[in-house]
């Protein structure tokens, strides 16, 4: 079994928690409410900011090799910071609020995690992007309001960008994860979790 899969294997139920929440239930079905939805696209943006400079640090470690997929992976999310600022106008969305404590604390995770060795930062960028494309697919096809959305973010390219850094990670773990890449793996999962609710509880 490759390192990717033994990590989601080994951990089903956080891998759950950072992949199922009453959020994506509503955007699918339709029962989330629109304002909650653009709270959180508003969390969402400062997000990607956080991670186009968490994959700033990790491009420093990275092998010659993986050049082409990390810049590649960093374009992609200064794209998605336009679309956002395209997207605000139109949704009324204020993208230089402040952001809130589980997106804090999450942004603030992606920098360090981002800054360890390449094997443990790989291995937590590559969670970050694989538990965001099973979220969304498990959201699909998504409520009339919201289908533009979760196609968005669920789609052959996404996945294909998320397998070949499941290869990177299984080329890093070739002898199975070790306890720094889990514990990477494990604290990406818990943020993702809480980041999920924090427009949708109190």
């Amino acid at each position: 079994m490759s390192a990717s899969d033994a990590l989601m294997a080994a951990h089903p139920r956080a891998w759950s928690a950072a992949t199922t929440a009453p959020f994506l239930d509503g955007a699918r079905d339709g029962s989330l409410a629109e304002e909650a939805f653009d709270r959180w696209l508003e969390q969402d943006h400062h997000f990607v900011d956080a991670l186009v400079r968490a994959w700033g640090l990790l491009l420093v470690r990275a092998p010659r090799e993986d050049f082409d997929l990390l810049l590649g992976g960093l374009r992609a999310f200064v794209d998605e910071l336009e679309w956002f600022e395209q997207i605000a106008g139109t949704r009324g969305l204020d993208l230089t609020g402040p952001e809130l404590p589980a997106a804090a604390s999450y942004n603030a995770a992606l920098l360090e995690l981002a800054g360890r060795p390449y094997p443990e930062a790989i291995t937590a960028m590559w969670a970050v992007e694989a538990a965001y494309l099973a979220s969304w697919e498990g959201a699909l096809p998504g409520a009339p309001a919201y289908r533009e959305y979760v196609t968005h973010w669920a789609n052959e390219e996404f996945a294909g960008f998320v397998a070949a850094l499941a290869g990177i990670v299984d080329r890093e773990l070739a002898h199975g994860p070790t306890p720094e890449a889990t514990e990477a793996f494990l604290t990406v999962l818990d943020n993702e979790a809480r980041f999920w609710g924090m427009t949708t509880r109190g």
